[in-house]
């Protein structure tokens, strides 16, 4: 049976404002006279939502996100449509609405619990729940006004919590309070569902839709471009921001989210501590401890920890960053499959190795955590706090060391096993050039991206074979000349770069299992004569394609690797 059902909604608002001799000729108006136009802010939703299911609503601002929900809870009336709701509401919405500033918090208590719908016995059946879980014991008989504003969230949501409810609605609100607030309003929020409440969540923290909901909707200029599936409904709006003409800063924050860092918090350790990592060390392909690495060494991290309180279903991640703040690679156990029950009370440890850590020379820092089930909070997170560094000639700045090989196109080359050769390094290279240039010798005649089979294709799964086909068209004699191609993510991340000398006019570079994580890509071309400080020809963009990571793992390039762990034994306390 559905908890909600919409069909056709629409909502309409009627703007006003004043007339002027600027638009008197198109609205047919006055100078003074007031104009209304109206504005769509919700059309033809429809969505049928069953009970006991968590449903999350992401979009921009302004897509109609507030206005569904105001609908669902029955503060607005839809202008067209049918709502249709099987159960009792309670809203997360505007925490502490109906606050009075000269009022105590207990006398706070009782008027909200009031306003949203408790009966006087109900409230004092459950105020000495609501206290204890506000937190707010010590300041009850004291009034509002000199309450944080962080205090008001906490008690007004504990009070709405605790109302009887069918139905929950939540606006963006699950970040009220310090850490240990946050796990246990997100505790409240398991609970519920696992009591069989109905949950609608409109967010815009993607990792809250991805690991909290069953279900998710997206809306764009208050209609439904999107729903089902909550991964592939954060994928179509990371593409809609990629689409968008949107500020750059934006753009960082929601369709970049899991390929930069925010170094602001970097050397911070965050979470709730009932379990705390204590040490961190690395160790060489020799097990030697050691902070400095050869690129495509094998890695190893081990991370010992003390429980301090006993904690169910966590998961362990350890994520590598540049120097930057450029997101390299995030694995976890959850991720991966490993399920870990419980930690008990005591000492362990986890780690990872990686077996080939193919990063170009610089600096980089590993972020270690344990978090919980979901990976909406964290009991502890070292941001960003072991540095590290990977050693070795320097690079222009690519991130990666992947292996690649050229293919002749000599027939008698063709049953040679391909090795793996060393990019040959060019007297002057910009990796970041955007202009094309065309030159009078020769002309970049095509760019294809192939498979293993040789054919053309423009989506590859990680780990798929790729083959770059390009073909020159020389209208002089060839000259000693110098082939560069660049491999770039769409956020201009040069990931690889390889030169070789030229001399056909045909060329094949095939990768290997490329490695690369979900995302956008372009190629760059340059031919340079050795002796010259500028490219003959260079062609920005010349050929574009995509990748698709099927499992979750974040960052940049998939490196691979295994977990180990001890976990504390389960040693019962002396009666």
């Amino acid at each position: 049976m559905n908890a909600i059902r919409l069909e056709n909604v629409g909502k309409r608002f009627i703007l006003t404002h004043q007339g002027d001799s600027a638009t008197r000729g198109f609205f047919h108006s006055f100078p003074g006279q007031k104009i209304a136009t109206e504005f769509w802010a919700l059309r033809d939703i429809s969505m049928e939502i069953e009970k006991g299911r968590v449903i999350g609503v992401i979009g921009r601002n302004g897509a109609g996100k507030s206005t569904l929900l105001n609908l669902l809870a029955g503060t607005s009336s839809p202008t067209k449509g049918k709502i249709e709701i099987n159960g009792r509401v309670s809203s997360l919405l505007t925490l502490g609405a109906g606050f009075q500033d000269e009022l105590t918090g207990k006398e706070n208590i009782f008027l909200n619990s009031s306003i949203l719908g408790m009966s006087r016995n109900e409230i004092n059946k459950k105020y000495r729940s609501i206290v204890e879980f506000s937190e707010l014991d010590g300041f009850l008989d004291s009034p509002l006004q000199v309450y944080s504003q962080g205090m008001r969230l906490r008690l007004g949501f504990s009070v709405a919590i605790h109302v009887d409810f069918d139905i929950l609605l939540i606006d963006e609100i699950l970040s009220v309070g310090d850490v240990s607030f946050q796990k246990k309003s997100f505790d409240k929020i398991e609970q519920l569902r696992k009591q069989g409440k109905t949950m609608v969540v409109v967010t815009q923290s993607l990792d809250i839709v991805e690991r909290f909901c069953e279900e998710a909707y997206l809306l764009e200029n208050g209609e439904v471009v999107e729903n089902g599936n909550p991964q592939k409904v954060a994928g179509r709006y990371i593409e809609l921001l990629s689409e968008k003409k949107l500020p750059e800063t934006f753009r960082q924050r929601y369709g970049n989210l899991k390929w930069w860092a925010d170094k602001r918090f970097w050397d911070m350790r965050e979470g709730s501590k009932e379990v705390r990592i204590v040490d961190v060390r690395m160790f060489n392909s020799q097990k030697r401890e050691t902070n400095r690495f050869k690129s495509g060494e094998k890695v190893t991290v081990k991370a010992q920890f003390v429980v301090d309180e006993e904690v169910s279903e966590p998961h362990f991640g350890i994520a590598i960053f540049r120097e930057d703040g450029l997101y390299c690679y995030g694995p976890n156990t959850l991720f991966d499959g490993h399920k870990i029950d419980k930690l008990n009370k005591g000492t362990g440890f986890f780690g990872v190795e990686y077996k080939s850590l193919d990063l170009r020379p610089g600096k980089y820092r590993f972020s270690i955590a344990i978090w919980d089930k979901n990976e909406l909070w964290a009991y502890d997170y070292h941001v960003g706090f072991y540095k590290f560094e990977i050693t070795g000639e320097g690079s222009d700045g690519e991130l990666l060391n992947l292996k690649y090989r050229w293919e002749p196109e000599n027939w008698w080359q063709r049953f040679k096993i391909p090795q793996l050769e060393k990019t040959d390094p060019l007297p002057i290279l910009n990796p970041h050039m955007q202009d094309n240039i065309l030159s009078p010798d020769m002309e970049l005649a095509s760019v294809e991206i192939l498979d293993s089979s040789d054919n053309v294709k423009s989506v590859f799964k990680t780990g798929e074979d790729i083959k770059i086909k390009m073909r020159f068209k020389y209208l002089k004699e060839p000259h000693d000349s110098y082939l560069w191609l660049g491999l770039f993510r769409s956020d201009d991340v040069y990931c690889h770069g390889v030169s070789k000398r030229l001399k056909e006019d045909e060329i094949v570079l095939a990768y290997p299992q490329m490695p690369l994580l979900t995302g956008d890509y372009y190629l760059s071309v340059g031919v340079w004569k050795k002796d010259k400080k500028e490219p003959l020809l260079y062609g920005y963009k010349p050929s574009l394609f995509k990748m698709s990571f099927l499992g979750q793992d974040h960052g940049t390039v998939y490196l691979e690797h295994s977990w180990n762990w001890e976990l504390p034994k389960n040693i019962k306390e002396d009666a």
